[in-house]
């Protein structure tokens, strides 16, 4: 039998890598549950204007673009793991200060500082997986990305839980707990992925280049990848209008006036909502991702489609239990089935030698339709249309995201 070299020794299998990048996934997933549900929430309490949120929201956007394409090329160049560990950390530490800085200018920073790091992270995260099982890149995504969108519903769960123990009856809710714990989260799958992965395939960097910004961004990209980033700016643009800030305060208002609760019971019970909406996206991810083998266009186009149409028909539904029932379906009926398909062309467009670069330029430069997105948010807050005070973002947003799916028609 052959004896294993010290460089055999020195990485961790596709198995374990797995199972690490799975636990950070998990402890991921729960932090931005409670990050994603009571941030608006936390803004709305201290008085912040829609529009307010909507400058934080996109200018965090522009941020994630320079940064998610910066660290791209360094890794080709660095590796992988550094920016992996160092995203972590950073968003950690940026969701820890949130509740304890509520300043505008300071939650701008942290925000960008939160959203960047989460979108290297994400970049990493599959640039990972791909390299270590690119036969069975689909299946390890779908489950690590399942996961971590279910854990997602179960954060938000657990931050209502904390801000119900944490407000007395007639004090005003109290979100610093739930920030803090999230925080932990990410801190603790910090020191657990850096102290225990190791790729899954010795570490062969690209040659060394000096780049300038200009050269650095320049639109050097194989045509499917340009078509990927035409969809992906128009989708992030339509989805961002109803997913960034208004999300929860659209849920936490229809609640408020459609069953009278009070304060923090629509607080527990828009926590619920979107507990589910995760859990529904997840569980296809893990269910479906290992099974998607042909008829991959099709499927990428349909169920953008799907995704777009139930959104943007909910405002209009008289009924809110119905209404909350079809919008819980645009992630079952969507993401939740066509996201592994949108990152393994992504991938499979990809150039060997340039794969960090190019995964990040194309993700960076689709969400730049971030930037767009909660700008409009911050205008069509105000509209209602349909039966529900904010419901313009909802249609608006809905269509575009539907007709998002017409050039994917070209891939």
């Amino acid at each position: 039998m052959q004896q294993a070299t010290a460089a055999d020794e020195a990485v961790t299998t596709p198995r374990a890598g797995l199972a690490t990048l799975l636990f950070v996934s998990v402890s991921f997933g729960l932090a931005f549950g409670i990050y994603e549900v009571f941030l608006p929430l936390f803004w709305s309490a201290k008085g912040m204007p829609l529009k307010t949120m909507g400058y934080i929201f996109a200018t965090s956007a522009v941020g994630v673009f320079v940064l998610r394409v910066y660290v791209g090329r360094l890794s080709d160049n660095f590796g992988r793991k550094p920016f992996y560990t160092l995203s972590l950390c950073v968003a950690g530490l940026a969701q820890l200060f949130t509740p304890l800085l509520p300043n505008v200018l300071v939650q701008t920073v942290l925000k960008t500082s939160r959203e960047a790091s989460a979108m290297v992270r994400d970049t990493m995260h599959s640039v990972l997986l791909y390299e270590s099982t690119p036969a069975k890149f689909m299946g390890a995504l779908g489950i690590t990305r399942g996961a971590e969108f279910t854990c997602h519903g179960l954060g938000s769960f657990a931050g209502a839980i904390l801000i119900l123990l944490a407000t007395s009856s007639s004090a005003q809710p109290n979100y610093t707990v739930a920030f803090v714990f999230s925080a932990a989260l990410i801190l603790a799958a910090t020191l657990a992925f850096a102290l225990t992965y190791r790729p899954a395939q010795t570490f062969e960097p690209a040659p060394p280049k000096v780049q300038s910004l200009r050269q650095l961004f320049a639109g050097d990209l194989p045509p499917k990848l340009w078509l990927l980033v035409c969809f992906g700016f128009v989708f992030e643009a339509g989805l961002q209008v109803t997913h960034c800030f208004i999300m929860p305060l659209f849920f936490r208002n229809m609640l408020v006036s459609s069953f009278e609760l009070d304060e923090v019971q629509a607080i527990f019970g828009t926590a619920a909502i979107l507990a589910i909406h995760r859990v529904v996206a997840g569980i296809p991810m893990m269910l479906i991702g290992p099974r998607l083998r042909t008829r991959l266009k099709a499927l990428f186009v349909g169920f953008v489609f799907c995704e777009g149409a139930a959104i943007a028909v909910t405002p209009l539904i008289p009924n809110p239990w119905i209404a909350i029932g079809v919008w819980l379906t645009h992630d079952l009926l969507g993401a939740g089935i066509w996201s592994p398909i949108h990152n393994h062309y992504i991938q499979l467009h990809s150039r060997p030698e340039s794969r960090g670069a190019d995964v990040s330029k194309v993700l960076g430069l689709s969400q730049l339709g971030r930037v767009a997105g909660p700008l409009l948010a911050g205008v069509l807050g105000a509209v209602s249309i349909g039966h529900y005070a904010g419901g313009g973002p909802f249609v608006f947003g809905g269509i575009v995201v539907a007709l998002s799916a017409l050039i994917l028609l070209k891939l």
